[in-house]
């Protein structure tokens, strides 16, 4: 079922919360192990930080799903847009990339990764298992956080499609999110049938309006 999009921005997160939530975060991390970030969405195509090596991944149980409002960043309260979340489901999997982030600087790229996945609290920060070549690893992850007023439930691809090529906000349009996502995975050499399928009709909606 569909949830209402928020009628007004979502404050966001203090401070000392998101350095908080960075600290425990890294607490959690195994010892000795490199920070790898796992990227599905716009951190494919804008990674925030330093990195000396990328692989594709896949994470089972969880998927790329349009489940989030935007009212400010891709959107506004009068024209509400959508954009990715990492959402759980058992028997699905989210095929992406793996970041190893550089050791040097890592403080700074962790903070800026923080500000900007923690901004508002929309996601949960946990440590999973993705599929790799070089076999299991553990990666960080930005599951959604379904209890945020920005959780909209999942939508249907045509509902999902008229929020989308009608949104626009601080960042730029919901439409130009979706089709750099979908432009990154190819360059990865991965395929998203429902992905390509919603930007095919969220382009047709676009033009159809002009």
């Amino acid at each position: 079922m569909m949830i209402s999009p928020p009628n007004k921005p979502v404050e966001p997160i203090s401070d000392e919360r998101r350095a908080e939530s960075l600290k425990a975060t890294m607490a959690a991390r195994s010892a000795g192990e490199p920070v790898r970030v796992f990227a599905y969405g716009s951190l494919l195509w804008d990674p925030c930080f330093a990195f000396h090596a990328k692989r594709r991944a896949r994470l089972p149980g969880w998927v790329r799903r349009t489940c989030l409002w935007t009212v400010h960043a891709r959107g506004s309260v009068e024209n509400p847009g959508l954009f990715y979340g990492l959402d759980s489901e058992p028997a699905g999997a989210c095929d992406g990339a793996v970041y190893v982030l550089s050791p040097d600087g890592l403080d700074e790229g962790l903070d800026q990764l923080w500000r900007r996945e923690m901004h508002a609290g929309v996601y949960e920060p946990r440590w999973l298992k993705a599929e790799t070549e070089n076999g299991n690893l553990s990666v960080l992850t930005f599951v959604v956080n379904r209890d945020h007023p920005q959780y909209s439930g999942p939508i249907e691809l045509e509902r999902a499609a008229k929020y989308i090529a009608s949104a626009c906000g601080k960042f730029g349009s919901c439409t130009e999110y979706y089709v750099a996502t979908l432009a990154a995975l190819e360059r990865e050499g991965l395929k998203d049938p429902e992905l390509q399928s919603l930007v095919e009709r969220v382009i047709a909606l676009s033009a159809k309006a002009e």
